[in-house]
């Protein structure tokens, strides 16, 4: 056997085994990324819908004060709380009502969205998994391929068939003597 030939082999075999190496951790390297991305938009939508839930309240709070102020200034003035009092005071809670379910409203959108982006990614690093999966597969097939030429080729070249080409064996020629 050939040192060249030799060298080709053991080339190529190491060359496919990190080649299948390298594309196993891009895998668990894609799929960690996925879960931690999965992750991090899961406790973005918690923080959100918290925050608005915090806002509501305080919302809830300052239109409460609102609203008093409202009943005091009328009772001051002497109005009583009918007719068209009454209705201000419908409409203030109304409005007031409206603003802290449009807040819910955002908040809730946005955690969906976010909850969202998580299952896409993880769907994503099962994708890039399973695609890495199969680059494994021809990696291996590719260098068992390259094992085989260098065989092929060192058994070409061996010295019971010197010539390669050489389809045919020799033929004797005529003894013209």
């Amino acid at each position: 056997m050939e040192p060249f030939t030799i060298i080709a082999i053991a080339s190529a075999i190491l060359g496919t085994g990190t080649s299948i190496y390298g594309q196993q951790q891009a895998a668990k390297a894609a799929e960690q990324s996925a879960e931690w991305n999965a992750d991090q938009a899961r406790k973005q939508a918690a923080y959100d819908e918290s925050v608005a839930q915090k806002n509501m309240r305080r919302e809830r709070e300052n239109n409460k004060r609102e609203i008093a102020r409202m009943r005091a200034l009328g009772a001051r003035s002497g109005l009583t709380e009918t007719g068209a009092v009454s209705d201000s005071l419908i409409e203030a809670s109304e409005r007031h009502q409206t603003e802290i379910d449009d807040i819910w409203e955002r908040a809730s959108t946005q955690a969906k969205q976010l909850r969202g982006q998580a299952q896409m990614s993880l769907w994503e690093g099962q994708q890039a998994k399973t695609a890495s999966k199969y680059n494994i597969y021809g990696t291996a097939l590719s260098g068992m391929g390259s094992v085989a030429s260098s065989l092929r080729d060192m058994n070409m070249a061996s010295p019971t068939n010197p010539n390669p080409k050489q389809t045919s064996p020799l033929k004797a020629l005529p003894y013209n003597g």
